[in-house]
């Protein structure tokens, strides 16, 4: 058995690795290289400058009253120079353009937290050798991995997933492997569980203040009452939904 262990790199490999970060979204996470992006980008900014000012000395020079050049009009160019500058400035454009648009829409994925990155390092701890060393420390990158398929989780699921306990009941967990390192839940049933909690909350911060209102005369107490649950309910539709804060605030006051 202890052989076997050894030779993961032959029977596990990136053909087992590959199967297990493709099985839950929480395990697909990649690296965005932000200082090379940033590099690469510096870098091709420059090479358009460069370019800019080259385009910039040659209408200097095609102005000159002693050069009788038509400079107003594209379909009848005659400076080869000009048109070539011109083309490769239009590809590096159309490159830079590409890189910024591309790098902004990964910035935009969410970041890696501890529990997620640390269940990949578990995996690479359970099965030692599978991968080379080298090509597992991109993990240890944590304010540099982003999420490839974002889960789509609400906040209050979020907050209780940083719950070990939470995360690990057995009401909701499906399946474990690798003697219990890894756990697979269902996400069905931890949606329908917060969603209870959500609805229940929502109905209790509605319905109490009305009996509270009820058994109360005394004018300043009914507006601390009213005070207290709309402080409590605009928070809570604004964590608990996708609601910009207008909405958030005139759902409150409805």
């Amino acid at each position: 058995m202890m052989d076997e262990r050894r030779k993961n790199w032959k029977n596990v490999g990136y053909q087992g690795f590959s199967r297990f970060v493709a099985s839950d979204a929480d395990f697909f996470i990649l690296r965005r290289f932000d200082q090379l992006a940033a590099w690469t980008l510096l870098r091709r900014q420059d090479e358009i400058v460069e370019l800019e000012s080259q385009l910039g000395t040659l209408e200097e020079h095609l102005r000159n009253p002693d050069v009788n050049i038509h400079n107003g009009s594209f379909r009848e160019e005659t400076q080869q120079t000009r048109k070539d500058l011109l083309d490769e400035i239009d590809l590096k454009l159309q490159t830079y353009y590409d890189i910024v648009e591309k790098y902004t829409n990964l910035r935009s994925r969410p970041k890696v937290d501890n529990i997620r990155a640390s269940s990949i390092a578990t995996w690479f701890g359970n099965h030692q050798h599978a991968i080379h060393e080298p090509e597992t420390d991109y993990i240890h990158h944590q304010k540099d991995l982003f999420l490839v398929r974002p889960p789509d989780t609400d906040p209050v699921r979020q907050l209780l997933e940083r719950s070990k306990r939470f995360r690990l009941a057995s009401f909701w967990t499906k399946a474990t492997i690798d003697d219990g390192a890894i756990h697979y839940s269902s996400e069905q049933r931890i949606d329908l569980f917060v969603s209870l909690i959500v609805t229940f909350l929502g109905i209790f911060l509605l319905i109490a203040p009305l009996w509270i209102l009820a058994f109360v005369e005394d004018q300043p107490v009914r507006l601390a009452v009213i005070t207290v649950f709309v402080v409590i309910l605009l928070p809570l539709i604004t964590f608990t939904s996708n609601a910009k804060p207008f909405e958030a605030l005139a759902a409150t006051a409805a």
